[in-house]
């Protein structure tokens, strides 16, 4: 229904830098969790991380126990808190467990948010779920409080949204940009759009 009005984003509006923004890394962070092989690399970087610091396997590891057994609530205290980067994957797929508890309580708390481990952690989080809230977060997106939450959940809608947010994500690209020109913020957009691309007509 929009492959020409993306056609057109791509040739005539969106450039990415060469220095990977925040959305960059998050859109590729959410692909590497979601997609079939991404677990496998995942565990490649992390051996190669613990092959330099031992100590940090181990402490990686005890985590990785706790949070198999974790509560709902225990687990958006971590999400806010300190969550080893190996860890990731095990707290996402465990949070997916409660996401009918979990999720509206992530969103109600991302709204104002100015937490970035708890923002980004959240994004991987409502990218992987199976509830259907693209239309949700459009919905609330107003009502984010941070540019930079605001920026993520773009690059969130991306795996999530309808290809018939894709006016609207434009919209917002150019707001972005317009807004804040010394950021990168509008680049949550850009990838959100490409994942659409790919999800609806690649």
């Amino acid at each position: 229904m929009h492959k020409k009005l993306i056609n057109k984003f791509f040739k005539e509006i969106a450039e990415v830098t060469e220095t990977p923004s925040a959305a960059a890394l998050a859109n590729f962070q959410i692909k590497l969790l979601i997609n079939k092989g991404g677990e496998e690399v995942t565990e490649m970087l992390n051996d190669v991380v613990f092959s330099k610091n031992p100590t940090r396997k181990e402490e990686a590891l005890a985590q990785r126990e706790e949070i198999q057994s974790m509560t709902c609530e225990q687990l958006i205290k971590l999400m806010r808190g300190k969550c080893d980067p190996a860890n990731q994957a095990v707290l996402v797929e465990r949070a997916t467990e409660f996401e009918g508890e979990l999720i509206p309580e992530v969103i109600r708390m991302y709204k104002r948010s100015l937490n970035t481990a708890f923002i980004e952690t959240s994004a991987r989080i409502l990218s992987a779920c199976s509830l259907n809230i693209g239309d949700e977060l459009v919905k609330c997106f107003d009502e984010i409080r941070s540019p930079y939450a605001q920026s993520v959940i773009l690059v969130v809608l991306g795996f999530k949204a309808d290809e018939k947010h894709v006016p609207w994500l434009i919209e917002k690209y150019s707001e972005f940009k317009r807004k804040y020109p010394d950021e990168l913020y509008h680049d949550g957009a850009y990838y959100a759009i490409s994942e659409i691309e790919e999800r609806f007509y690649l």
